[in-house]
C-alpha cells in the first residue's frame, strides 16, 4: 500500500515539522505475492488510481482515510499495537 501524510516543515534547525491530521492510504486490487512470475503485474505493485481502475476486479474502496486505517489495524492487531505504530 501507499500512505500519504501531509506535513509542513517550518524550520530545519531545529527541525520543526507540523503534520496535518488527514492523510490517506491507498491499496491495490491484487494481493501481494513475491513470486517472481508476478514482477510485471502492475495491478499488484502500483497503487495509482489510473492503473487500478482498469483492473477487472476494481474496487472503489481502495482509498482509506488515516482514521479508517487505524480502525482496521485495531481490529486486526489490537489497540496497543496500533497505538505504538501511530505514537507521536
Amino acid at each position: 500500500f501507499d500512505m500519504r501524510l501531509y506535513v509542513l516543515v517550518t524550520s530545519f534547525s531545529p527541525l520543526t515539522v507540523w503534520m496535518h491530521r488527514n492523510g490517506f492510504a491507498r491499496f491495490t486490487n491484487t494481493r501481494y505475492n513475491s513470486d517472481k512470475s508476478n514482477i510485471n503485474d502492475s495491478y499488484m505493485h502500483l497503487t495509482n488510481h489510473s492503473i487500478q481502475k482498469k483492473a477487472k476486479d476494481h474496487n472503489q474502496e481502495l482509498k482509506w482515510g488515516v482514521d479508517g486505517l487505524k480502525l482496521f489495524l485495531m481490529s486486526r492487531h489490537g489497540r496497543g499495537a496500533t497505538e505504538i505504530l501511530f505514537a507521536e
